[in-house]
């Protein structure tokens, strides 16, 4: 497996007697039922519903790790701090302590597994692209290499999640969706038979009653202008307000690559132009379905 460091993620630690209970209190995904060697999707939201953060989560022992956006790691160990109160667990900022690698090849069989060595160390496969099962490792300890060799790192990390239609929160996305509107619930993110959680009942009401109205899709913008995370989305001809969000955006192979939040009616629309609007003007967006259908509900890879 060849590795490439990355400089865009962290690592969040929860450690000690209760660190299961209390994470399957907290999060959206089934903590307590998952094994050693899987890898999970979860997200951590307001009482509205809304993601402050998202993870992918990775467990040994009676130590739980939440990999998420670095730029975000600070404010959700505080707010999950805000809820230890008497558990036995204590959350910290890890990422001092492990470096995160982008695997082009995980070199494991199956999809969202993770393999871990008598150090400690960590290996974790996503999901199948194009013939290959790309991932990332959590490595103890270790010199950090140079800030070029990061930043392409993380750019081929997050062109990986985007072409598997994994969407995830960064700073300037933090309370804007609730979990269903990036498609969280269908990448296996949200588990609809665990106990409660912050949130829960806007989850569950957005999964149970009716249909799921607004989903992320794959998008390329056109020409150079940069694109970023939480810009407003505009459907062509609806001028009062924006049609829908950009909820992740990386630049990789001279082209920007992006999830954005759209209502499904809007994108699937025969001739609908979408827009980014900037101070260079108005930037042209193609969109893509995700690989796996939109119109399905709750944990299709769950």
């Amino acid at each position: 497996m060849s590795a490439q460091f990355l400089s865009r993620w962290g690592v969040i630690g929860v450690d000690g007697d209760d660190a299961v209970t209390f994470l399957q209190s907290q999060l959206s995904n089934d903590i307590a039922g998952m094994a050693e060697s899987q890898l999970r999707l979860a997200g951590l939201c307001t009482a509205k519903g809304r993601l402050l953060g998202s993870f992918f989560v990775l467990r040994q022992g009676k130590q739980v790790f939440l990999v998420c956006r670095k730029e975000t790691v600070t404010a959700l160990v505080k707010r999950l701090s805000m809820f230890v109160l008497r558990s036995k667990c204590k959350v910290r900022d890890c990422t001092g302590e492990y470096q995160l690698a982008f695997l082009p090849e995980s070199g494991l069989d199956s999809p969202m597994r993770v393999q871990w060595d008598a150090q400690g160390n960590a290996a974790a496969s996503l999901r199948a692209l194009n013939g290959i099962t790309p991932g990332f490792q959590l490595v103890a300890g270790g010199e950090q290499p140079g800030q070029a060799e990061q930043a392409s790192a993380d750019d081929q990390f997050e062109f990986a999640l985007q072409q598997l239609g994994i969407a995830y929160v960064s700073h300037p996305t933090v309370e804007m969706f609730i979990p269903q509107a990036i498609n969280f619930d269908l990448v296996g993110g949200v588990s609809f038979s665990k106990g409660c959680y912050p949130g829960q009942e806007i989850v569950a009401r957005s999964h149970y009653l009716g249909k799921v109205k607004r989903r992320v899709f794959q998008a390329t913008a056109a020409g150079s202008a940069s694109v970023t995370a939480g810009q407003d989305v505009w459907l062509a001809g609806k001028d009062n307000e924006p049609a829908g969000a950009v909820a992740t955006a990386v630049a990789f192979n001279g082209q920007q690559h992006l999830l954005v939040e759209l209502p499904v009616e809007d994108a699937e629309q025969s001739g609908a132009t979408f827009t980014v609007k900037n101070d260079a003007g108005e930037t042209a967006l193609t969109i893509q379905h995700p690989p796996y259908d939109v119109h399905q509900k709750g944990s299709v890879f769950g």
